[in-house]
């Protein structure tokens, strides 16, 4: 193959993409064609000449507000419809507008006062009147401003001639709500300063009630009473005398209870009073012997041990029944009428006595569960037999004799 130098070769000035070229890749020569001579994203801003690029090489949409910088575009380069000046603005349909009204106050707004309770509302063509009361003065300038200044320079004391400023007499608040305003004569007194420039009211009141008595209520009642009563203004308090009482009441109104009793004896041994013994047992209505006990030196005490120098004995109680009731009497004399038990009721520890049992014609006499007896025991044979007892308090303890002729 012939060797021709670089420098021989024609020039080519245009391409297609078609165009080959040969490349020497890690030692290997290989031919590349000039179409796929760039690979992608190999060339950027960097190769790029300022200006290289026009606006027929823009796609559309291809720039946004991504790339504009900050104050890039201005009113020239803006597509609005109309033209933009001092006095119009730019609409939302993208065109520059004139307005048509430059004071426009909306729906307006409310005017009151802390003294008024008719608020006032002022819209678009309203006047609104600032007026001057009392030690204030009101002015406008030109650019709508309203100045109110106060002309008082310092208050004054009132007097009686000229309006002012007065202390009150303290400072607490009165809680109680001040009586219905009323026209009745003599009763409206003017107002006056003390010392101290506090507003006072000098009231000419004379008291003219001289009763000192007023009563609100008071509660009487007596020890054996028990409906006690209340007495208010007005009511009658009547003091009732009872037997060996009188009541005087004097104007004044002092009540005197006095007792008319002119018996004042206190002794009734018969000493100086003269009141002797029978005629106080009389006053009292006692009896000797039937109220009272006569006095007797010998009578016996069921708490002291004593020494019996006459006969003691007891109304032994007749019975049929084999019940005996330890209640009625010590010693009995019992008949039975036909078969019968022998029992006691009313049973007390240390009870004693006999019974004389007269069975008449053999009758089975048996005893009850609380007779305790011994195995001789045997009174179902007509005779007459004397029966022993003592009592515990819960049995009773029995021993028969034999048949006694």
């Amino acid at each position: 193959m012939a060797t021709v130098k670089v420098s021989a070769l024609t020039e080519l000035t245009t391409t297609d993409g078609a165009e080959e070229l040969l490349v020497n890749d890690g030692g290997t020569s290989k031919k590349v064609t000039i179409a796929n001579l760039l690979h992608d994203e190999s060339i950027d801003s960097d190769h790029y000449v300022d200006g290289s690029i026009d606006n027929a090489h823009l796609a559309d949409d291809a720039v946004d507000s991504d790339e504009l910088a900050a104050g890039a575009v201005d009113i020239a380069h803006l597509s609005a419809t109309g033209t933009a000046g001092s006095s119009n603005f730019l609409r939302g349909d993208n065109s520059w507008v004139t307005p048509t009204d430059t004071n426009t106050m909306g729906s307006g707004f409310t005017v009151s006062a802390t003294t008024d309770t008719t608020p006032t509302t002022i819209t678009q063509g309203d006047d609104l009147m600032f007026t001057a009361g009392t030690g204030i003065t009101t002015e406008t300038t030109a650019d709508g401003t309203v100045t109110i200044t106060n002309t008082v320079s310092g208050a004054s004391t009132a007097t009686s001639s000229a309006t002012g400023v007065v202390k009150i007499e303290d400072d607490t608040e009165q809680t109680v709500a001040a009586n219905t305003v009323s026209a009745t004569a003599g009763k409206t007194y003017g107002i006056q300063l003390n010392s101290s420039d506090q507003a006072v009211v000098n009231v000419p009141w004379t008291d003219t009630d001289t009763n000192t008595n007023q009563l609100t209520t008071f509660t009487v009642s007596a020890t054996t009473d028990s409906n006690a009563t209340t007495i208010s203004q007005g009511d009658d308090l009547m003091f009732t005398a009872g037997t060996g009482i009188t009541c005087e009441t004097t104007a004044d109104g002092t009540v005197t209870i006095a007792n008319t009793v002119t018996n004042t004896d206190t002794k009734w041994d018969g000493g100086a009073t003269g009141l002797t013994a029978g005629t106080g047992r009389t006053s009292l209505g006692l009896v000797i012997g039937t109220d009272v006990q006569a006095y007797d030196a010998d009578t016996a005490k069921l708490d002291t041990d004593q020494s019996w120098s006459g006969s003691q004995r007891g109304t032994p109680s007749t019975v049929t029944d084999g019940t005996l009731d330890l209640d009625t009497a010590n010693n009995f004399q019992y008949t039975p009428s036909g078969a019968d038990d022998l029992e006691f009721s009313n049973e007390e520890a240390g009870q004693s006595g006999f019974v004389k049992l007269i069975n008449p014609s053999g009758y089975v006499i048996g005893t009850g569960s609380e007779v305790k007896k011994g195995s001789s025991w045997d009174v179902s044979t007509a005779g007459t037999y004397l029966v022993s007892y003592y009592c515990d308090g819960t049995n009773v303890y029995v021993s028969a004799s034999e048949a006694l002729s």
